[in-house]
C-alpha cells in the first residue's frame, strides 16, 4: 500500500496533537511525582476521634446504679466519714471549758487517792441501774460517762451524750454511817483490844470474842457500812468495798480501812451477799482465817490465828 504525502496543513495539525500529548504526559508524570513526594505528609498521624454515643437515660432508676459512689468513698480514701467540723468544734469548746457539776444519776459514794494518778479509785452509785461500783481514771460508767481524774472527795468525769467535763462531789451529810439505837450494839471497847498485831499483816483473835461476833451479826453489821463492788468491764461483784466503819469498831481491829474491798476469805472469793454470809459463819469453827482484800489497786492477804 503506498503512503500518501501530507500536505503542510495535515502535517502541521499532527505535530501539534503530539506536542500536546507529550505535554499532557509530562504533566501526569510531574503529578505523580508530586503526589509520591508529599504523599506521607498528608496520610494522619492520627486516629480520628470516637464518635460520642447517646445513651438515653432510664425512665426509672436503679439504687445499685449509684453503689459504685458508695463504694468508692470520694471523700475519705480510707473508707471512713470524717466528723463534722462544727461538731468537732463544739466538742473541743465543751473540752478546754471549766468543770460544771453533774446531772448525770452518779451518787459519789467515796475516793481512794493513790501516789500514782491511774491507781486512784472512786465508789459510785449509778441510781438509775441500782448498782454500785469502783472505778479507775479512765474507765466507762454504765455508758454515761468516763472517769478522768480522781481527787480527794471529788470525781472529775466526761460526759458520754455531751462530751462535757463535769463533777460529781462526795455528800458528806448522806454518807455517814448511821447506826440503830434501837438495837443493843457491842460497846466498841476504847483500851482493850481483842484483836492483837503480831507482825506484818498478821493478827491474832480469842475464839470466845470471835463467837461473840460471830453470833450477833446484825450489831457487827451496823459498825460498818460496805457496798458491793463491781468490776468495771464485766459489771459482775468481785466483793464487798467498806465505805466507812465506827472508830474503835471490830473492823478497824482487824486492820480493815474505809475503801478496802473484801474479796475472798480462805481463798473462797466473795461474789454474792449470800457467799458472804456463808463465810462469815465459817469463822466460829476455823484455826486460822486468811482474809484477802484490795488495797490502793494491789491485793494482799491478812491471816487471824484464833487461840
Amino acid at each position: 500500500m503506498k503512503l500518501r504525502k501530507l500536505n503542510l496543513k495535515q502535517s502541521n495539525k499532527i505535530s501539534k496533537i503530539a506536542l500536546y500529548a507529550l505535554l499532557t504526559f509530562i504533566a501526569f508524570t510531574i503529578a505523580d511525582l508530586t503526589i509520591i513526594y508529599f504523599r506521607d505528609l498528608m496520610i494522619p498521624n492520627q486516629a480520628p476521634p470516637k464518635k460520642m454515643v447517646r445513651v438515653t437515660p432510664p425512665a426509672f432508676l436503679d439504687r445499685s446504679q449509684f453503689s459504685t459512689i458508695t463504694s468508692r468513698n470520694l471523700f475519705s480514701s480510707s473508707g471512713v466519714m470524717p466528723e463534722a467540723i462544727t461538731a468537732r468544734k463544739s466538742a473541743e469548746g465543751q473540752k478546754d471549758a471549766e468543770p460544771i457539776a453533774s446531772q448525770l444519776p452518779l451518787n459519789l459514794i467515796g475516793t481512794m487517792v493513790h501516789s500514782n494518778p491511774a491507781k486512784s479509785i472512786a465508789a459510785i452509785e449509778v441510781k438509775s441501774k441500782n448498782l454500785t461500783g469502783s472505778y479507775s481514771p479512765g474507765a466507762e460508767v454504765e455508758g454515761l460517762a468516763k472517769i478522768e481524774k480522781v481527787e480527794r472527795n471529788i470525781v472529775y468525769i466526761r460526759n458520754a451524750n455531751t462530751g462535757a467535763l463535769e463533777y460529781i462531789e462526795l455528800n458528806k451529810a448522806s454518807n455517814k454511817v448511821s447506826f440503830d439505837a434501837s438495837k443493843n450494839a457491842p460497846a466498841v471497847s476504847n483500851g482493850a483490844k481483842e484483836v492483837v498485831s503480831t507482825g506484818n499483816n498478821t493478827f491474832q483473835i480469842k475464839r470466845s470474842d470471835l463467837l461473840k461476833y460471830t453470833n450477833d451479826l446484825s450489831s457487827v453489821l451496823m459498825q460498818a457500812r460496805a457496798v458491793p463492788n463491781r468490776d468495771p468491764n464485766t459489771g459482775e461483784i468481785n466483793g464487798f468495798r467498806i465505805l466507812d466503819m465506827q472508830p474503835g469498831s471490830i473492823y478497824e481491829q482487824l486492820g480493815l480501812k474505809p475503801m478496802d474491798v473484801l474479796k475472798g476469805v480462805n481463798g473462797e472469793p466473795i461474789d454474792s451477799v449470800q457467799k458472804a454470809m456463808e463465810m462469815y459463819n465459817t469463822l466460829k469453827n476455823g484455826n486460822q482465817v486468811n482474809l484477802q482484800i484490795e488495797r490502793g489497786g494491789k491485793n494482799d492477804t491478812f491471816k487471824y490465828d484464833v487461840k
